[in-house]
């Protein structure tokens, strides 16, 4: 049976047992990974998850029951328990309706590789060892202390009662390498690089070791710098974790109807610096959180989300969107088949500036440059604080010193209305976020 067959299957019992609406989502997932710990391969695994969802609606109640096993005896059996939750749910007053059908799109391009879908665990641990023997033959001074390279072939399919019906494939690869260096008795702190692609043609476990070997090595003999007040450069991954965490919270359209959202009722306002664009887009090619769905069969789309520092909007799945009257943006997501639909970016874009990193940092008197955050983020206030790993010290222009831990702390919605530059290289990050180098001011600078 395909995936479909199974959640068409689901709704006749669910039909059967009395459900007013009703919907199945059927995953199934292969993973293979490869593990380094303090150098050494410690683990290959091979996992499968297979498995359904059932959400049933009755009177505005939810029953909601998940399987891992996809049989026509558990299915129906899940539809049962799922209708008899529902008979004793409280009703939920803002209940609408589950998705009605649309059209979707075409699979956008480059979501499903079949040389990665075939791959086995002898070419994932190749993967491993070209990012290792390039990490160790950059320099002798560095040492491999962690990693993990995983591949993954992902399936699913949804069905709902008002006729939503829709199935895709996906393939996607991620890899990371933790180095340190050594020299004379000193050691670096721990320099982390990823990657993560939908090919293998658009993998480079080099790069990882390359990268990771450079930014441990570049923390060799740090020094520590008087407390001011001035100008930050975070590289992609902390520019993502400090900024774009907080408004990927924001603009959430459960928060803002919660109230958990200080966007709430912002809508056309400025919220950041002109700078500053992005747009959801679940549809951008070879885009690691693209499809032509989401979690519940709604199509895929390019949604403006901050457009030169003005609100757009907010992020909707079903449930949201019908509270306000709106077409949902098909933003529903699951972490798997065993969860509800909630709400999340498919690839959140951060428009690109025209300049490499050096030009920014080559245009900075006196800040810093962050390539690793340590530290916690408040994504409802964008409160800020903690280590700023792998940083820099830069003072007319140039690259002076490493930094030994020096500790970095703001708001985020501050921060983005304090944006002075956007760069060019974007790296897309494990937030779903294609996010730039992005230089701010007047963020607090503590060091040791």
């Amino acid at each position: 049976m395909s995936l479909t067959d199974f959640t068409r299957l689901a709704l006749k019992h669910c039909e059967k047992a009395g459900a007013d609406e009703a919907e199945a989502f059927v995953q199934s997932q292969q993973t293979i990974e490869v593990v380094l710990e303090r150098a050494e391969i410690q683990s290959e695994r091979i996992k499968t998850q297979r498995g359904i969802g059932i959400r049933i609606i009755k009177d505005k109640k939810l029953g909601f029951v998940f399987s891992s096993t996809l049989s026509r005896s558990t299915i129906e059996e899940a539809c049962r328990n799922a209708q008899s939750l529902a008979n004793v749910s409280i009703p939920n007053p803002d209940w609408v309706s589950l998705p009605t059908p649309a059209k979707l799109p075409k699979s956008p391009s480059g979501i499903y590789d079949e040389e990665t879908a075939n791959m086995g665990g002898n070419e994932v641990l190749k993967l491993a060892m070209r990012a290792y023997d390039e990490a160790k033959g950059y320099d002798k001074r560095v040492d491999i202390d962690d990693g993990k390279f995983s591949i993954f072939l992902n399936e699913v399919a949804i069905s709902n009662s008002h006729g939503v019906e829709a199935e895709e494939k996906t393939t996607l690869l991620q890899g990371y390498i933790i180095c340190v260096a050594k020299e004379h008795g000193e050691t670096s702190s721990m320099a982390f690089e990823y990657d993560v692609a939908r090919s293998l043609k658009e993998f480079s476990p080099e790069k990882i070791g390359r990268l990771s070997a450079e930014k441990a090595l570049a923390s060799l003999k740090p020094k520590a710098v008087k407390s001011f007040l001035g100008k930050v450069i975070l590289d992609s991954e902390p520019a993502a974790t400090v900024l774009i965490q907080p408004i990927i919270s924001s603009v959430n359209a459960d928060n803002a109807q919660r109230g958990r959202s200080l966007w709430a009722g912002k809508r056309g306002e400025e919220v950041a610096s002109k700078r500053l664009t992005i747009t959801d887009d679940g549809l951008f090619p070879k885009g690691i959180g693209s499809s032509s769905f989401d979690f519940e069969g709604v199509p895929h789309q390019k949604t403006p989300v901050i457009t030169r520092g003005k609100l757009e909007g907010f992020l909707h799945n079903s449930f949201t969107a019908n509270k306000e009257d709106k077409k949902s943006t098909g933003n529903a997501y699951r972490d798997g088949y065993n969860m509800l639909p909630s709400i999340f970016v498919s690839n959140l874009i951060v428009e690109a500036g025209k300049k490499k990193l050096e030009d920014i940092i080559s245009e900075v008197d006196k800040g810093i440059v962050v390539r690793r955050f340590s530290g916690n983020v408040r994504p409802e206030s964008g409160e800020f604080s903690g280590i700023a790993k792998q940083a820099s010290y830069v003072e007319k222009g140039e690259i002076k010193y490493p930094l030994k831990e020096t500790m970095i702390s703001g708001n985020a919605f501050q921060a983005i209305k304090n944006i002075i530059e956007i760069g060019s290289e974007t790296h897309p990050t494990f937030l779903k976020a294609y996010v730039p180098p992005i230089l701010i001011d007047k963020v607090n600078i503590v060091s040791k």
